[in-house]
């Protein structure tokens, strides 16, 4: 308590400790966001700013690192997911406050969380604290200064009050003594009470009318503190002397309230009533001096007597000498109505006129989130679209090579190639041949072995790290306090699964292809030889050229021209399909959330895809539809040329050796473009499953450590004969052994209120729920890289978007290995 002769109180503050947060972020943001940004003087100016902010011992001079460390923490908590399954800090602090109802009667309490919503509960109490050091460092007998303190108690009064809402709203109370809601209203009630004393004393020379009022208000404040003080969860935690000062002062506010009334009554010549107010300004008067315990606030308290005393006996003599009016019962007084001046200034953001962010361009987690589900939405319909087309023109290719066409028209017997299949085995040769698929397809085991064992070791770290919390939970039964891992590992089991699942499903899609692989060879090495070697290959037949300029030829080649630029018009709208602009969608989602318009990411998200891909749909509808009458068209001229051709048992033998090459040639682009989108495949989850593991030593690093200085903690307290206390957050959920004592002795509805600051604390997300960021952003496991996937048809590679409100989610690692140490465990 500060010495000063109106006995201001200031608010003790919490003291954090030192606490590395460079390397958890750092490891965070290069996993979640790549390489294409370098944050690392923003993470360490970060670190820089905590460290200058908060350890230090007051800030009576200057709290402005304070305020800009505040603001910056809020900045962040929508961008980086600070919990103890993803960046993994553990924010320690010392309680302000001491249980047991004295600042010096026992040893003040350590306690820790992984929440970031602590750090700020914490930061926002030292707030409050250092608005009421700065208040009691001004000189009140200087004009500019005393509204300097004024502004200052409101300002703490309504951090104070924010608090209280704040620490409800992320269930917190049970990690500080300090943030019982109880103490946090009691603290905020007294800094507006002592605003309101010093409007008091501004307005003492003003009329009596308005002084009374003013003094009420401040009584009325005083009262409010004092009670929220005395309830059952607060009482032995602020200290008697600020207990005291409360009711004392209110008790000193009511005589004052009654003084100036009694004033009041003597300038509207009401002489009985003077008495009367005065009387009543006696008992409250000499009720504080008996009561007060404070020394040095004593003489304040008699002058108020001695004051009041001195106008009560001339009143009486007055009235008994010369008015004689009747002097009203106290009773039936009337109450003097307060005048609220004095009001709680809420709390923004941001508090620094001036600030800038150190991570002004790291996308907030709902606009991530908006990003990541646009390139998982325009992967799903990529391949759905792709897939439309690609299908419709392996219908179209398979009824043209069963009808040997357009070779059958080309055909001029003997042994002499068609064109058309000349130009298909240059193509195949182009390509590479058949030492290309054999290559490929002799590679992919590996790949998938590679991939399969990057996963099992993963696995298995995961597997050795469970088994040994198991074992040591087993041994040292309740000693063991930290949080199960099989808990904390269920995000990442659920992860390993799918990326298990998406290996089993590669594996299926490795032998379909494998399969159309065996049965196609024998054609394709046909297709591969030289030219004479594959007219050698084929039976001769009896020239069929005194068809060519019959009707059904030269409907036949005008619809094999129509079916050419069908899959030439496909090959531009696959194309359009892959090379969406994604630039322009993300500027394009940035803005609507620069806007405020983020209330709902999906419906932007859909707005975007629909906008861009709902003319291509329409195409690719065009061209399958269009395609139904073309392949009518073309079976109708075929039975007709079959109708006008003589053919013989060597035509035969040569029409199905044509077909098959035919449909050689089709299943050759189809495997190799398989085959390097799947090796593609491989290669691009091998690390993204290194991410993945890295993911997985870091937490399984980060426990381990945590292992160790909770087992030295176990040693030392059975070396000392006492079982070791742990912080709340290190405790399982739903077995708290505090939670009974810890529980407030009333409902939530009748909990101490804080004077109001006009508006409820902004720490609800836009679906209303009540949480410091919106949802608990776990980045799901690592998107696949965009683009179509040949094996779409037997399973899905592409990864969901990042998880909205109410989805499964799907942890980052838990970066970093700040780890709780012994702490002074949790309030009783």
């Amino acid at each position: 308590m500060a010495t000063n002769p109106n006995q201001f109180l200031t608010v003790p503050s919490k003291k954090a400790f030192d606490v590395n947060v460079s390397t958890p972020i750092k490891n965070f943001i290069k996993a979640t966001f790549g390489d294409k940004e370098d944050y690392s003087a923003s993470v360490d100016g970060l670190n820089s700013l905590r460290a200058e902010a908060l350890l230090r011992s007051n800030y009576k001079d200057d709290c402005s690192k304070l305020l800009r460390y505040y603001d910056q923490i809020c900045a962040i908590e929508h961008k980086l997911p600070i919990t103890e399954n993803q960046i993994r800090i553990y924010f320690k602090w010392q309680d302000g406050f001491v249980s047991g109802g004295s600042l010096f009667g026992s040893k003040q309490k350590t306690n820790g969380s992984w929440k970031l919503a602590y750090e700020k509960a914490c930061v926002l109490f030292n707030i409050g604290h250092a608005y009421s050091e700065l208040a009691l460092a001004q000189n009140l007998s200087i004009d500019d200064q005393m509204k300097t303190a004024l502004r200052y108690f409101q300002l703490a009064s309504g951090v104070f009050s924010f608090l209280k809402d704040y620490v409800n709203a992320n269930s917190l109370s049970d990690l500080s003594v300090d943030f019982e809601p109880a103490v946090l209203a009691s603290m905020s009630w007294l800094m507006l009470a002592q605003a309101a004393e010093l409007i008091y004393m501004k307005s003492a020379s003003l009329k009596d009318d308005i002084a009374a009022k003013v003094a009420a208000h401040a009584a009325d404040c005083y009262k409010e503190a004092y009670t929220s003080s005395k309830t059952e969860s607060a009482k032995k935690i602020i200290p008697e002397n600020y207990v005291n000062i409360m009711f004392v002062k209110h008790l000193l506010f009511q005589s004052k309230t009654e003084y100036h009334a009694g004033n009041q009554a003597q300038a509207d010549r009401k002489y009985g009533l003077k008495v009367a107010r005065y009387e009543h300004a006696k008992d409250f008067a000499d009720q504080a001096v008996s009561k007060c315990t404070i020394a040095a606030f004593t003489p304040v308290l008699r002058a108020n007597q001695d004051e009041v005393n001195k106008a009560l006996t001339a009143a009486k003599k007055d009235n008994d000498f010369v008015y004689h009016e009747r002097v009203p019962d106290v009773k039936t007084l009337e109450v003097i109505i307060a005048q609220p001046i004095a009001k709680p200034l809420p709390v923004t953001f941001p508090i620094t006129p001036d600030f800038r962010d150190l991570f002004a361009s790291l996308v907030p987690i709902a606009l991530n989130n908006a990003l990541a589900a646009f390139s998982s939405k325009r992967a799903e319909i990529m391949n759905i679209e792709i897939n439309r087309l690609r299908e419709a023109t392996n219908v179209l290719n398979s009824l043209l090579a069963s009808l040997n066409l357009p070779a059958a028209i080309e055909d001029r017997g003997g042994r002499e190639i068609p064109p058309s299949v000349a130009e298909k085995s240059n193509e195949i040769k182009r390509q590479g041949g058949i030492n290309t698929l054999d290559k490929m397809v002799n590679e992919l085991p590996e790949s998938l072995q590679r991939n399969k064992e990057i996963l099992d070791e993963t696995n298995r770290m995961l597997d050795d790290e469970e088994r040994g919390d198991t074992e040591l939970r087993n041994q040292f039964k309740e000693r063991w306090t930290r949080t199960v891992s099989s808990t904390l590992t269920v995000p990442l089991r659920e992860e390993a699964k799918k990326y298990m699942d998406i290996i089993q499903n590669a594996i299926n899609a490795d032998r379909i292809v494998q399969e159309k692989y065996r049965m196609n060879r024998d054609c394709i090495v046909l297709l591969s030889k030289q030219t004479h070697e594959l007219a050698g290959e084929l039976p001769s037949a009896t020239a069929a050229g005194a068809l060519r300029d019959s009707f059904s030829v030269r409907e036949l080649q005008r619809l094999m021209e129509t079916v050419a630029a069908i899959k030439a018009e496909r090959e531009v709208m696959e194309s359009e399909l892959k090379n969406t602009d994604s630039d322009g969608v993300r500027a394009r989602l940035i803005a609507a959330f620069q806007q405020g318009s983020h209330n709902d990411e999906n419906s932007i998200v859909v707005h975007e895809i629909e906008s861009i891909y709902t003319p291509l749909r329409q195409q690719i509808t065009e061209s399958v539809s269009k395609q139904e009458q073309l392949v009518e068209n073309i079976r109708r001229a075929h039975q007709q040329f079959q109708n006008e051709k003589q053919g013989n048992e060597s035509s035969a033998m040569r029409e199905e050796m044509l077909k098959n090459l035919a449909r050689a040639y089709d299943a050759f682009q189809e495997l190799l473009s398989n085959l390097k989108e799947g090796t593609k495949f491989y290669n691009d989850l091998t690390p993204l499953l290194l991410k993945f593991q890295n993911k997985v030593s870091d937490f399984v690093f980060a426990r381990k450590t945590e292992k160790e200085d909770l087992m030295k903690d176990i040693q030392r307290g059975i070396v000392g004969g006492n079982q070791p206390t742990t912080t709340a957050s290190t405790q399982q959920a739903g077995a708290n052994p505090y939670a009974a004592s810890a529980a407030p002795p009333y409902p939530q509805s009748q909990q101490p209120s804080a004077p109001p600051t006009g508006g409820p604390p902004p720490t609800t997300t836009p679906d209303g729920s009540s949480l410091p960021y919106p949802g608990a952003y776990m980045q799901p496991f690592f998107p696949m890289p965009p683009g179509y996937n040949p094996y779409n048809p037997f399973f899905n590679m592409t990864a969901p978007a990042y998880p909205m409100a109410g989805a499964t989610q799907y942890p980052q690692q838990g970066y970093g290995v700040e780890k709780p140490q012994s702490a002074g465990g949790k309030k009783k």
